[in-house]
């Protein structure tokens, strides 16, 4: 006899939201469209867990949780946090167990991540596709992905998974769009202003140019105290903080830029780019 086919599952849709200015705006267009979407999941990250300090930028993390978080909510949408155990200082702390090329330094904590190879983009994904795979035990999942017209490395391999979709592309919007859009709506991360071109990225992170690290010393100074401390620790395999540059030197710098901060840029008004502000 033969077997009754299984049920096909309910659909259910997804948007992967950073807070960042092309996954924000899929929600706009999501909004706008129509679009019915099922849960907005965010995956939040960790410095130090226990301590309840968190690895977001102190600014964005505020924004989302004080602002945005409520007017997506406000359009009918249900936001879910999700995040992992595993924190920095859990990676920092992580004792080498062998090493056949470097047996010295057996026994010693990694320390101070390498960027590039940050385990914190692990540490980002993991909640959100463990979670993403319950929800497949029970319905017929389609992720949506921030993902532009202009990003065709990353639209390649989009395309080439089962059960992702991006609004961006559909309706041929590049990453200059999307800043345009979120900014119309007011969804524009003020981790986009100053010197970062970047929203969400960890307060610590080695890929940071001298002046980010020089707000987050100004402006968090409690925070670049925490990578002062992690700086004394001398029992680590990794010396470096920014590839391969000491974290004293790195601190010597953002002293020197702190004390002879560059001139402002000069104010040019964009015809293309504010030409909301005057609609």
């Amino acid at each position: 006899m033969a077997k009754k086919p299984k049920p096909p599952k309910p659909p259910y849709r997804v948007v992967l939201w950073s807070g960042g200015k092309d996954s924000t705006a899929t929600l706009i267009l999501a909004h706008e469209k129509g679009e019915p979407i099922d849960l907005v999941l965010m995956s939040l990250m960790w410095f130090d867990k226990k301590r309840g300090i968190p690895a977001e930028n102190k600014k964005h993390l505020a924004w989302v949780m004080n602002y945005a978080k409520p007017l997506i909510e406000s359009w009918g949408y249900k936001v879910k946090f999700v995040s992992s155990d595993k924190d920095y200082i859990y990676w920092f702390y992580k004792i080498r167990q062998s090493s056949e090329m470097h047996p010295e330094t057996i026994g010693k904590y990694y320390g101070f991540v390498l960027g590039g190879s940050c385990k914190m983009q692990g540490e980002k994904a993991l909640p959100a596709q463990r979670y993403l795979r319950q929800l497949r035990k029970e319905y017929d999942v389609t992720e949506y992905c921030g993902i532009c017209i202009d990003e065709p490395d990353r639209l390649a391999k989009l395309h080439a998974r089962k059960g992702q979709r991006s609004l961006l592309e559909e309706e041929r919007l590049t990453q200059w769009d999307t800043r345009r859009l979120c900014k119309r709506y007011g969804l524009l991360s003020p981790d986009y202003n100053g010197n970062r071109n970047r929203a969400g990225n960890c307060w610590f992170c080695p890929n940071q140019k001298i002046p980010e690290l020089a707000e987050l010393k100004t402006e968090s100074p409690e925070l670049y105290h925490e990578l002062e401390i992690l700086a004394q620790e001398k029992n680590t395999v990794a010396r470096g903080f920014k590839y391969g540059v000491p974290f004293e030197e790195i601190d010597r710098q953002v002293k020197e830029y702190l004390a002879n901060p560059p001139p402002p840029p000069a104010v040019q008004l964009s015809l293309f780019d504010d030409m909301e502000d005057f609609t």
